[in-house]
Protein backbone atom coordinates (compact mmCIF):
# COMPACT_ATOMS: atom_id res chain seq x y z
CA UNK A 1 0.00 0.00 0.00
CA UNK A 2 2.56 2.29 1.08
CA UNK A 3 4.70 1.70 -2.61
CA UNK A 4 1.92 2.50 -4.46
CA UNK A 5 0.46 5.00 -2.52
CA UNK A 6 -2.97 3.35 -1.88
CA UNK A 7 -5.17 3.80 1.39
CA UNK A 8 -7.21 -0.04 -0.02
CA UNK A 9 -6.43 -3.10 -1.65
CA UNK A 10 -8.24 -6.00 -3.20
CA UNK A 11 -7.57 -9.27 -2.32
CA UNK A 12 -8.09 -11.82 -4.59
CA UNK A 13 -8.43 -15.79 -4.03
CA UNK A 14 -8.12 -17.63 -7.72
CA UNK A 15 -9.29 -14.23 -9.99
CA UNK A 16 -11.93 -13.60 -7.19
CA UNK A 17 -12.54 -10.87 -5.07
CA UNK A 18 -12.47 -12.35 -1.83
CA UNK A 19 -11.98 -9.25 0.62
CA UNK A 20 -10.44 -5.52 0.77
CA UNK A 21 -7.87 -4.10 2.93
CA UNK A 22 -8.09 -0.47 3.68
CA UNK A 23 -5.85 1.69 5.95
CA UNK A 24 -8.39 2.12 8.52
CA UNK A 25 -8.37 -2.05 8.60
CA UNK A 26 -4.74 -1.97 9.12
CA UNK A 27 -4.66 0.38 11.66
CA UNK A 28 -7.44 -0.97 13.65
CA UNK A 29 -5.14 -4.54 13.55
CA UNK A 30 -2.37 -2.34 15.13
CA UNK A 31 -4.66 -1.53 17.74
CA UNK A 32 -5.57 -4.80 18.58
CA UNK A 33 -1.96 -5.68 18.48
CA UNK A 34 -1.40 -7.15 15.37
CA UNK A 35 1.72 -7.21 13.92
CA UNK A 36 0.95 -5.98 10.14
CA UNK A 37 4.47 -6.97 9.00
CA UNK A 38 3.68 -10.82 10.06
CA UNK A 39 -0.70 -10.99 9.57
CA UNK A 40 -1.72 -12.83 6.90
CA UNK A 41 -4.55 -11.17 4.61
CA UNK A 42 -7.53 -13.04 5.74
CA UNK A 43 -6.90 -11.29 9.61
CA UNK A 44 -7.03 -7.80 8.62
CA UNK A 45 -9.23 -7.73 5.25
CA UNK A 46 -13.36 -7.26 5.32
CA UNK A 47 -14.47 -10.27 3.93
CA UNK A 48 -17.07 -10.18 0.88
CA UNK A 49 -16.86 -6.61 0.45
CA UNK A 50 -19.39 -4.53 -1.05
CA UNK A 51 -18.93 -3.64 -4.48
CA UNK A 52 -20.17 -1.14 -7.74
CA UNK A 53 -20.70 -1.63 -11.21
CA UNK A 54 -18.13 0.13 -13.73
CA UNK A 55 -21.21 2.22 -15.13
CA UNK A 56 -22.72 2.68 -11.57
CA UNK A 57 -23.84 6.62 -11.62
CA UNK A 58 -20.76 8.52 -9.19
CA UNK A 59 -24.06 9.68 -7.33
CA UNK A 60 -25.10 6.40 -6.52
CA UNK A 61 -21.67 5.24 -5.64
CA UNK A 62 -21.77 8.29 -3.24
CA UNK A 63 -25.08 7.35 -1.69
CA UNK A 64 -23.97 3.68 -1.07
CA UNK A 65 -20.81 4.93 0.85
CA UNK A 66 -22.39 6.68 3.03
CA UNK A 67 -25.49 3.96 3.48
CA UNK A 68 -22.73 1.42 4.32
CA UNK A 69 -20.16 3.91 6.17
CA UNK A 70 -17.46 2.74 3.86
CA UNK A 71 -14.88 4.74 2.20
CA UNK A 72 -13.59 2.28 -0.20
CA UNK A 73 -15.61 0.04 -2.66
CA UNK A 74 -14.41 -2.42 -5.44
CA UNK A 75 -15.52 -1.95 -9.02
CA UNK A 76 -16.13 -4.58 -10.92
CA UNK A 77 -17.23 -5.31 -14.92
CA UNK A 78 -20.27 -7.19 -16.11
CA UNK A 79 -18.60 -10.34 -15.24
CA UNK A 80 -17.44 -9.67 -11.56
CA UNK A 81 -14.19 -9.06 -12.29
CA UNK A 82 -12.51 -6.05 -10.58
CA UNK A 83 -11.56 -3.47 -12.57
CA UNK A 84 -10.52 -0.87 -9.70
CA UNK A 85 -11.28 0.62 -6.04
CA UNK A 86 -13.10 4.21 -5.70
CA UNK A 87 -12.11 5.61 -2.42
CA UNK A 88 -14.65 8.90 -1.01
CA UNK A 89 -11.18 10.80 -1.93
CA UNK A 90 -11.92 9.96 -6.07
CA UNK A 91 -15.92 11.37 -5.23
CA UNK A 92 -14.95 14.23 -4.05
CA UNK A 93 -12.77 14.96 -6.69
CA UNK A 94 -15.12 14.10 -9.16
CA UNK A 95 -18.17 16.03 -7.21
CA UNK A 96 -16.09 19.29 -6.87
CA UNK A 97 -14.97 19.87 -10.71
CA UNK A 98 -18.46 18.59 -11.94
CA UNK A 99 -20.48 21.22 -10.90
CA UNK A 100 -23.83 19.44 -12.48
CA UNK A 101 -23.63 16.74 -9.99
Amino acid sequence: MRTEDSDSIAVMSSGRLVGIITEGAVVGAIADGIDPREATADVVMSSEPATVGEEDDVRLVAVRMMVLGIRHLPVVDEGGGIVGLISARDLVAVLDTDSNV
